[in-house]
Parts: C-alpha cells; structure tokens; sequence
C-alpha cells in the first residue's frame, strides 16, 4: 500500500486527539508557559544593576541552552512510544487492519507528534513575547519569529529520531533506552567523543595527542560538532540571528569552507529530520509485528 495524503491525516489527527484526551498537550503548554515566560523575566532580573538595555535578541541566545536541553527532552518522551506503545499494546494490528500503509503510519505519527510539541513550543513563547513587549526596551518581531521557528525545527528533528527509535524496537521498554542514550548523547557525550578522536587522530599524525582546547583545531573537528542536532541548532541559530559565527576566529581571511558555513547546519538539521525517518521506516516495514 502506497503513502496516502489522507491516510496520513488521520494517524496524526488521532494522535493530535489522544494527546488532547490524556491532558498531554495542556500539561505541556503550561510547562512552555512557564519555561519561556518565567526564563523571560527571569533575565530581567539578572540584568538589573549591569546598566545595559534589556532586547529580545539577547533574550533569545540567553534562552539556546535551555532550549537545547528543555526541548529535546520533551520531544524524545513525546516520540519514544509513538510506535512502540501501539506494538506492545497490540492495536498497532488494528492500526494497520485499517487502510493506512506502514509508511503512512510513520510519518503520520511524526506528524501528530510534533503537532503536540509544536503547539506548546508557539504559546509559551508568545505569552513570553507579551513579557518582552511590557518590560524590555527593545522588542525584534522578526528575530524573535525566526528563534521560535528554528526551535520547532529543532523538536521535530527529535520527535524524528524518537519516531525512528520506536519503529525500530518492539517495547517501551527497549524504546525508553534508546531515547535515553540518545539525549545523552547528543547533550553530554558528543564533545567528550570530538575530543577523545582529535585526541587520536592528533596522536596518530603528529604521534603526540592534543587535549582540549586544541589551540588550532582541524576543519573536520568543527564539522563533527555541527554534525549533532544541538550542534547543527547551535549553528543555524548564527544563521539566522545575527551574531558572530563560532568558527570565524579562525578563518581570518573569510575563506571558511561551506560545510563549516553557519547556512549549511540548517541543511544538518533538515537531514536529522529525514534520514532517521527514511531508516526507520525500512526496519519497520520489514517487520514482523
């Protein structure tokens, strides 16, 4: 059975449902309220006494860590059972009895679930952007805008991986591990790992090992650090909002390779979007459920 538009529709509008029955999406908007209209005035009040003029575009690189953090997290817990739950419940059975196709069945999970973080992730930043407009000096629609669009992407760059997680097991259980490694990867483990294989490499071509800070690091170093979804976050954030590219300093002549150019991690951001899925959906097309 082919991919169907309509098919599609209807497995994330159920699941756009389910989520609206069990109190998952208002528990979540009321988390993103807090998070991002609290860390809003919570700024204010570190910014007393500095002297300098509170805007929203200093708010918004105040805000990428937490972000970066806050939102994969919520993103995994959203997506690890989309799958999974309806394999070890048994109704995946009844899901796919009915006329939707496998894939269709992916991507509309993918589909309902970023709708459920995506829905949160918009009023918790726009009640934030009423905070901005009653006490900061300065408010920048246009960058703002573009900070809440790059955090969605960001989510559904997660709630892909936590998708394909879940395609690709037959529990929770095992689903709940795979989600975990995954966070602690990509927020804990993945500069340790960029440092330990400069490390090696280092002590393979100079037959010395360099430890962190690298005084002048390798192309291929920068390129593994894009190369995570916080890294490729963290790059198209200086794409998109202006700001100094972590990566200039080093290239003083401006000749920075393109794949090290802040536009190119928001095509990595796009491609943790698409590759997990497309992967996932070929272990689980295959399997026997």
């Amino acid at each position: 059975m082919s991919l169907s538009p309509a098919s599609v529709r209807a497995v994330a509008r159920k699941d756009f449902r389910d989520a609206l029955r069990s109190k998952t999406l208002w528990i979540l908007s009321a988390l993103f309220v807090l998070f991002a209209a609290g860390m809003a005035y919570i700024y204010t009040l570190l910014q007393q006494g500095t002297g300098g003029e509170l805007s929203s575009l200093d708010l918004v690189f105040f805000l990428q860590s937490p972000v970066a953090l806050l939102v994969p997290l919520t993103a995994l817990l959203l997506g690890y059972k989309s799958i999974a739950g309806e394999i070890d419940s048994g109704s995946v059975k009844i899901l796919l009895s009915l006329p939707h196709s496998r894939s269709s069945v992916v991507l509309g999970k993918l589909l309902g679930r970023t709708a459920v973080l995506t829905v949160p992730i918009l009023i918790g930043f726009a009640v934030a952007a009423v905070v901005v407009v009653a006490l900061y000096a300065t408010f920048s629609p246009g960058y703002y805008v573009a900070f809440v669009a790059l955090t969605v992407l960001f989510g559904l760059a997660y709630v892909s991986i936590a998708v394909a997680v879940s395609a690709t097991t037959k529990s929770t259980s095992r689903a709940a591990v795979g989600i975990f490694g995954v966070f602690a990867l990509f927020n804990f483990l993945w500069d340790v790992f960029g440092w330990g294989l400069h490390y090696v490499v280092t002590r393979l071509t100079e037959g010395r090992g360099v430890f962190y800070p690298f005084p002048n690091p390798p192309n291929w170093y920068f390129f593994f650090q894009r190369l995570s979804p916080n890294g490729a976050f963290s790059g198209s954030m200086t794409a998109m909002l202006p700001g100094d590219s972590q990566v200039t300093e080093y290239f003083p002549q401006g000749d920075v390779p393109f794949y090290l150019q802040d536009w190119f991690s928001l095509l990595i951001l796009v491609a943790w979007i698409v590759v997990p899925l497309s992967l996932c959906y070929r272990r689980f097309k295959a399997a026997d459920i």
